[in-house]
């Protein structure tokens, strides 16, 4: 697979970055006891967060070129509320979450590859780590989740002063994301280095920018344009 990632074969290609499009943002598995104090209810965050990718094959190859034109180098992410998309810098969307249908949304070349149920999902294991950094300017601590099945291992950086309400994603179980938003208190990732040695793959995920902004339903529709 490691190949096929290094030649860039399209389908191939495609299939491995379907799957990790689809769980990018999520962490896998149940955090029983990370030792976390929890903050207080709201405020909650409202808006942008631009993320710049990186790609590479787990020799260490960088196809971040080849492959950003289809995926993205600068995705602005917008989430409010229970309901978040994603862009490519083109402005193309990439994926549509909205939360009163549960329903998860995947785009290529800005047209719609498939629609799922978030409902379904499958868990791995969690773990905090001790790793701290600054991203964009906020303090983060670190989660790692490991997916056997999936063949993923990915660090997560979250920070506490960018939250969201845990409970509004509570169907959303695809990915574990309910989990995750579960253990970090809804802290959301600021950073995301995510290994798939299964696809041969690497991505690395880091926030370059975070721009509060107030955004409603209307906002997260197919149709609705990136701000």
């Amino acid at each position: 697979m490691v190949g096929a990632v290094v030649a860039l074969a399209a389908p191939v290609a495609a299939r491995a970055y379907f799957f990790f499009f689809m769980k990018k943002l999520f962490l896998f598995g149940a955090l029983i006891s990370a030792g976390f104090i929890a903050p207080p209810a709201g405020p909650y965050f409202s808006g942008k967060i631009v993320y710049h990718n990186t790609f590479k094959t787990l020799a260490g190859e960088d196809v971040s070129a080849q492959l950003g034109p289809m995926f993205g180098l600068d995705d602005p992410y917008y989430i409010a509320d229970n309901n978040y998309k994603m862009y490519t810098e083109n402005k193309q969307l990439v994926e549509l979450y909205t939360g009163a249908t549960n329903q998860f949304r995947f785009y290529m070349n800005g047209k719609e590859a498939a629609a799922l149920d978030a409902a379904t999902g499958t868990p791995g294991t969690v773990q905090p780590l001790a790793k701290t950094a600054t991203i964009a300017g906020y303090p983060c601590q670190s989660l790692q989740s490991a997916n056997e099945a999936a063949g993923t291992t990915t660090v997560y950086y979250y920070t506490s002063k960018l939250r969201v309400n845990p409970e509004r994603f509570a169907k959303h179980a695809m990915g574990d994301f309910y989990t995750y938003l579960k253990a970090s208190n809804g802290g959301l990732p600021l950073r995301m280095e995510l290994a798939n040695t299964k696809q041969g793959f690497v991505m690395v995920s880091e926030a370059t920018a975070v721009q509060a902004m107030p955004l409603t339903a209307a906002d997260f529709t197919t149709d609705a344009p990136a701000r």
